[in-house]
């Protein structure tokens, strides 16, 4: 039986077996010589009686080996001494392929974290989330304190149920600035439930649930506190309160759901001491919403458990018929995102795969086609190695090796193109105040995904052309005849590829015009505001020790001393800027009618303080500013056009009152439309309230905005504002601190990054098809040679010649645009609705695009026909 050992010895072994060889004949031609034979006779007796020494030696050579993998290594060797005699091959291979592969590594590193990757916790696999399901509905959500409180105590499925608050805003002090992070607050027992080790010390005990521990994650202690090792023990003041570092996580975790990039974790007990619930005066029972996270028992299924959580719903509503009527309960993965959210994400997903898919096969179609070529040179050689007695397969075999090889260069060479554009991701911003981990990262899921598809992708662009050339026809190819260039044949393989090339990239072009006339359209888009010279700074005084009382006060003060720095010409606040993709609806009905719950408009709300339409440039179409700040006084609003039209219609607006949630409001004036959440939505309506009458009413979580219209230069005009801000409370953070334009540029990062997408993916498309329909004709011509100088000898026109092998290359464009165009047409229906200010089936797309692709395809084809045309006949004829 062979061994690893044997096979590693192998050398060793045949060295000696060479040796004992020799002996023996020598010692067989000492005895032959003795008996009187001549020394020449006693040779040839002596190998006739031992065999062949080199087929002995090959047969224990054989015995001792694993013939697969020697007959591998025999054929890696074998290719890349071809592959090295081939550099410009290889380069071509390595970029075609490198580029699909590059788009298809990063849609999966997305489709990893998005929909496949667990939390960073202990056995992922049983470790889940609990929803609530509402009125039998289909919408899930977290759970209240007290159904998180009855599944802890009931549900018998579970080893362990943990909960935590998502957003928690908070001010933490320490070594320079204060700075604003976002935490949890979390039950005493999530790291144990959650099985999570810590860097540094330990998560919470049983019993301080009330005590004001803290523990910290790696980022934050590494960033704020400089990783300083004797950090536990250690007083933290967070929002105004001291709290006692017991741990640092593990790097990595940033909190169960992997959107968010949560910095801290307190007790659920030490919530309302950082939360603004208690400035408010809210039960903090009826406000606090839970995220539920559950350990499975050994050998418990999800099926059981949800079994078991259905018939506890059941329960519940027996037993609380007015709490807990219609309650439903929901089991996914740990950290995953909820149906309705993955499934808007899966299509997004799903269309970004098939463009990259797209663009691989343009990609393959390329490199098949090069491989064809490279095929076709070694036709004499195959017929030779058939005439030796080769099979097919070992025919085969080192050619789909190359081309895998090849492949594997384009894999390495798409990772680094994956991992600079995922260092690009890195850096960008949405305009929302929420900390979104946005970071992607290649694990080894992903390393795999390529290495499988690099692979794949080698095997299939080798295998026609490997299987076209271990059939050569024999005499032909002897006499140097190409087993792929066979007269008459009008639809070669090679055609049909560029056909298939050609038309992927219009679909691809297509779909990239229509991102990009949908960028322009949205950066022409109006905003309805200024969208210059404003600075926005935001504080957040509820989440840092200020009472309902206070914060009005801290507000006007800096808003005095912000507007005396030379520079500033007006100042407002508000609770949340424009095109922050977040924001508060309301119904609104005509006071004087009676209420339709559900069937009255909606409109956006704003708190703002006057001055906020002068600073941010909203034009007024009739009214007034807010002229009080009695909290005690009638409420005041300001609306915009569209809510105008929409509530009172032509009638006159400025006087009339309007209710929501039992509070009236006094129109006093109206200004134009404004967009709200994003760029591309329709002017929605909007009710402005004055901030001052309404600040007590509830807490932003966001903080408040400060805007600051500002004449010069920007920096200096923030370092003065932050000083102002800083000289009436130090401890007091400031972030988001960016301007106008800069808060602009983040709005558009959705279609800004969609249209960089499907733009590299048209680039690639258009790129790979040139260049491989550029290879079929330079192939075309080089295979056409002695035609070409017969067609010349015989009176033939250059420009006959030049317009014969454009007229080919013409024909396969055309070919592949009749068929690409109507898929581009059907294609462009599926991203309608990701498109602003265009139509799906838009004109000037569906004309440039086909247009430029002719052009690039005719330059094409032009560059070797210009060469057939200046072949001389004499020289073409030589070949013959």
């Amino acid at each position: 039986m062979m061994s690893w050992r044997r096979l590693l010895r192998r050398g060793q072994s045949d060295a000696v077996l060479q040796q004992e060889i020799e002996l023996h004949l020598a010692e067989e031609i000492a005895e032959n010589i003795e008996r009187g034979l001549p020394a020449d006779e006693a040779r040839r007796q002596a190998y006739l009686k031992f065999g062949n020494p080199r087929r002995v030696r090959e047969d224990l050579w054989q015995q001792n080996s694993f013939a697969t993998i020697d007959t591998f290594w025999r054929d890696m060797r074998q290719a890349l001494r071809r592959l090295k005699r081939s550099p410009s091959v290889v380069v071509t291979v390595m970029v075609s392929l490198g580029l699909g592969i590059a788009a298809n590594v990063f849609i999966f590193t997305a489709v990893n974290k998005l929909l496949l990757q667990g939390p960073p916790v202990g056995d992922p696999a049983t470790l889940v989330n609990i929803y609530s399901i509402i009125d039998h509905s289909q919408l899930t959500g977290p759970s209240s304190l007290t159904t998180f409180d009855d599944l802890r105590e009931h549900a018998k499925s579970f080893s362990g149920v943990a909960a935590y608050n998502n957003f928690l805003p908070a001010t933490i002090a320490g070594p320079g600035d204060p700075e604003r992070v976002w935490g949890q607050s979390a039950s005493t027992n999530l790291f144990d439930v959650a099985e999570l080790p810590m860097t540094l010390g330990r998560g919470f005990h049983r019993g301080e649930d009330r005590s004001p521990v803290i523990v910290l994650s790696y980022d934050l202690w590494r960033r704020h506190f400089g990783g300083d090792p004797a950090i536990l023990g250690k007083p933290v003041s967070l929002s105004g309160k001291i709290f006692t570092v017991i741990g640092v996580a593990k790097p990595g975790f940033r909190g169960i759901h992997f959107l968010l990039n949560v910095e801290f974790w307190v007790p659920q007990g030490e919530r309302e001491q950082l939360a603004a619930d208690k400035v408010n005066n809210v039960d903090p029972h009826q406000v606090i919403l839970l995220d539920v996270v559950a350990r499975l028992k050994p050998g418990v299924s999800r099926t059981q458990a949800q079994a078991e959580l259905d018939a506890m719903a059941r329960q519940f509503a027996i037993a609380y018929p007015k709490e807990d009527e219609g309650l439903g309960f929901h089991i996914e993965q740990a950290g995953a995102m909820l149906p309705s959210a993955r499934a808007h994400f899966a299509t997004f997903l799903t269309a970004l795969t098939v463009v990259a898919l797209l663009v691989l096969c343009i990609a393959g179609s390329n490199v098949a086609n090069l491989l064809l070529a490279r095929a076709a040179a070694r036709s004499r050689e195959m017929a030779v190695r058939i005439a030796l007695g080769a099979t097919r397969f070992q025919l085969v075999r080192p050619m789909l090796l190359e081309s895998t090889l090849m492949a594997l260069s384009g894999g390495v060479f798409g990772v680094g193109l994956s991992l600079a554009g995922l260092r690009g991701l890195g850096a960008v911003h949405l305009p929302v105040a929420i900390p979104f981990d946005l970071s992607l990262t290649m694990g080894w899921h992903v390393m795999l995904h390529a290495f499988l598809l690099s692979v794949g992708t080698g095997m299939l662009c080798g295998v026609a052309p490997a299987l076209a050339a271990s059939r050569p026809v024999v005499p032909n190819s002897l006499k140097g005849e190409s087993t792929l260039q066979r007269p008459g044949r009008r639809l070669s393989l090679r055609n049909i590829l560029v056909v298939l090339q050609i038309s992927l990239c219009l679909i691809l072009l297509c779909t990239t015009g229509l991102f990009l006339r949908s960028l322009r359209k949205t950066a022409e888009a109006y905003p309805g505001f200024q969208t210059r010279g404003v600075l926005i700074m935001s504080i957040d005084p509820v989440h840092n020790g200020y009472t309902a009382q206070q914060t009005p006060l801290l507000l006007k003060r800096i808003g005095e001393r912000a507007a005396e720095v030379p520079g500033v010409t007006s100042v407002a606040w508000t609770d949340h800027v424009p095109l922050s993709f977040y924001g508060q609806t309301s119904e609104f009905h005509i006071a004087a009618r009676e209420a339709h719950a559900g069937h009255d408009p909606s409109a956006e709300i704003y708190q703002v303080s006057s001055g906020y339409f002068e600073t941010i440039g909203i034009p007024w179409v009739a009214g007034r500013d807010f002229n009080t700040v009695d909290p005690g006084a009638p409420k005041q609003a300001v609306v915009n056009h569209a809510f105008a039209r929409k509530i009172f219609g032509a009638s006159r607006t400025v006087g009339e009152r309007v209710t929501s949630d039992n509070t009236t409001y006094e129109i006093v004036g109206v200004v134009k439309d404004a967009k709200s959440k994003t760029l591309s939505d329709e002017d929605e309506p909007i009710v402005y309230r004055s901030l001052e009458q309404n600040i007590g009413l509830a807490a932003p979580t966001f903080g408040f905005s400060l805007l600051v219209r500002y004449a010069g230069n920007a920096a200096e005009s923030r370092t003065a504002v932050r000083n102002e801000i800083h000289a009436l409370d130090p401890q007091l953070a400031i972030f988001n601190e960016k301007t106008i334009e800069a808060h602009l540029s983040d709005a558009m990062i959705l279609p800004r990054v969609s249209a960089a997408m499907f733009g590299f993916f048209g680039l690639a498309g258009l790129l790979l098809a040139a260049v491989g329909l550029y290879g079929v004709m330079s192939y075309s011509v080089s295979s056409r040679t002695p035609e070409i100088g017969i067609r010349l000898a015989l009176g033939a026109t250059r420009g006959g010649v030049q317009r014969l092998i454009v007229r080919q290359g013409v024909l396969l464009s055309c070919i592949a645009m009749g068929i690409g165009l109507p898929l581009a047409w059907a294609a462009s229906r599926v991203v309608a609705g990701v498109l602003y200010g265009i139509a799906p089936h838009d004109w000037i797309t569906f004309t440039t695009v086909p247009a430029f692709l002719a052009a690039v395809t005719l330059l094409a084809c032009w560059i070797p026909a210009r060469r057939a045309a200046t072949v001389e006949p004499q020289t073409a004829l030589r070949h013959e």
